[in-house]
């Protein structure tokens, strides 16, 4: 999780001015949220660039695996759960983003493409399912899985949506104060280090164009104000 406080009094700070005016509590949840889901639709890409210059011998290893560090951003999100069955299907979980495996006990359930393939595949002799190699199709947000014996110990491994941020507060005397006890408050959910990633996309909405360093000396002049705040005698 990234401080959704942080990343906003620092948006604040670079944001708001005398030609562009004060930053509103809901144009900036917006613009943060927008930042956040394009930094996850974004790895995909940045993965596929990675490897391609990884095969090409031009990526280093261990902290300069580039196609690492992009992974494990990706797995902040991996999750695991067993799927409710409601006969004939499965129910798939409401925060499914993208598919990474179906499992049967320990054997992976081998997804097809759509529903000719899942039926050319069912009635023939040659490759007709069985438990040990067992197939499956998705139908919206469920999945039905061959063969039909099939009715329990079905698993899924996927990449789950991201939780919207909310940056919550109370209105004292016309001035937002930030309340994160708020029962919809919800922190930025995004693997820690790309919090200057959401920075300088948020800021990118507000017509603010910065380089990583300038974030990194203002939030450090922030948090030394912050301390010497907190340990005033």
């Amino acid at each position: 999780m990234i401080s959704i406080d942080r990343v906003y009094k620092t948006v604040l700070f670079f944001a708001n001015s005398d030609v562009r005016g004060n930053v509103k509590p809901d144009d900036l949840r917006l613009a943060i949220n927008t930042s956040v889901e394009d930094i996850v639709e974004s790895y995909f890409e940045e993965l596929n660039r990675a490897l391609n210059k990884q095969n090409r011998g031009l990526a280093g290893v261990g902290l300069e695996n580039i196609p690492d560090k992009i992974r494990e951003r990706m797995l902040y999100f991996l999750k695991e759960e067993d799927l409710v069955y409601a006969d004939p299907i499965f129910t798939l979980p409401t925060d499914l983003r993208y598919t990474d495996a179906f499992l049967y006990n320990d054997t992976e359930i081998e997804l097809c493409k759509n529903n000719r393939e899942f039926k050319l595949v069912y009635n023939l002799i040659d490759t007709l399912p069985t438990e040990t190699y067992p197939i499956c199709l998705r139908i919206g947000e469920t999945i039905k899985v061959a063969p039909t014996t099939i009715i329990d110990s079905v698993s899924i491994s996927y990449l789950r949506k991201h939780k919207i941020a909310n940056w919550t507060f109370n209105l004292i005397a016309n001035t937002e104060v930030y309340n994160p006890s708020a029962t919809d408050f919800q922190d930025i959910d995004l693997h820690p280090s790309e919090e200057y990633s959401v920075i300088l996309k948020t800021l990118g909405y507000f017509g603010v164009n910065l380089k990583e360093q300038d974030i990194v000396a203002v939030t450090g002049s922030m948090q030394q104000q912050n301390f010497n705040q907190e340990n005033v005698v």
